[in-house]
């Protein structure tokens, strides 16, 4: 029986937005041991889930649900005396998330919240900086021209040049939680990360006073004898995404 479900990216970053990456890992763990949408979550229920968790006080455990139920993710039936686990696609409608791309998870891997969403941010950036080189047919970074090369060539094996900065500007979080999250994801090989670097500066000290002067950031740093410009990652992502279906209008 396979246990992976697809889980739309935008869960991902909306809880990294707004922090609740942990209430969002508990959610994935209901989604995955109650494949029928429902659960009583009883003092049994909720000790296993501490267990497999590594929650440590029910109180903990409590607010969680409290948190699902108020963002309406999950609905206590009076009648029944179950908990109704919303699906995906319906939580997609509600929040107008129309991006269909999805990350598949299972039992050994939504533990790595921070490792997945690392990995969506950089992939669906990886994904976009092909889409304008194939539309554009080039596009020049810092000095180099990346070009699409032909009808036949595969920007799923292709790395690219992707900074912090930009994962800033597009999801709108700290260039030290852009650069962490990409961290992760090359810990548990969801990124493959090269790191590039330029000339040799000959005279560090007057450099930096001159990219200070341009309100520029300092990006020297000492590689293989010599201090060195340090360039723009290339990064390829090492899984791929999957599609869910269209929202109805």
């Amino acid at each position: 029986m396979n246990q992976e479900i697809s889980v739309p990216i935008e869960f991902f970053i909306h809880a990294q937005q707004k922090g609740y990456a942990k209430k969002l890992q508990f959610f994935l763990s209901l989604k995955l041991l109650y494949r029928s949408g429902k659960a009583r979550l009883n003092d049994g229920e909720l000790l296993f889930l501490e267990l497999t968790e590594e929650i440590h006080s029910r109180r903990t455990t409590l607010n969680y649900i409290k948190f699902l139920v108020e963002k309406g993710w999950l609905q206590y039936n009076a009648k029944t005396g179950y908990y109704i686990i919303k699906s995906f696609d319906r939580i997609r409608r509600e929040n107008n998330w129309r991006v269909r791309l999805s990350f598949p998870v299972d039992f050994d891997s939504y533990r790595n919240i921070k490792a997945i969403t690392g990995a969506i941010l950089y992939g669906y950036l990886h994904m976009d900086f092909w889409r304008k080189v194939r539309r554009k047919k080039s596009v020049q970074i810092k000095g180099s021209t990346y070009h699409f090369l032909s009808p036949h060539f595969n920007y799923k094996e292709a790395p690219a040049p992707l900074s912090v900065l930009g994962i800033c500007n597009i999801f709108k979080i700290s260039a030290s939680t852009a650069s962490r999250l990409k961290d992760y994801a090359k810990k548990h090989n969801l990124l493959e990360v090269r790191k590039n670097y330029g000339t040799i500066v000959p005279n560090k000290k007057a450099m930096e006073l001159c990219l200070k002067y341009n309100d520029k950031g300092s990006n020297i740093v000492y590689h293989q004898g010599n201090y060195r410009f340090q360039l723009i990652d290339t990064i390829l992502p090492l899984f791929l995404f999957k599609k869910r279906q269209k929202l109805k209008t």
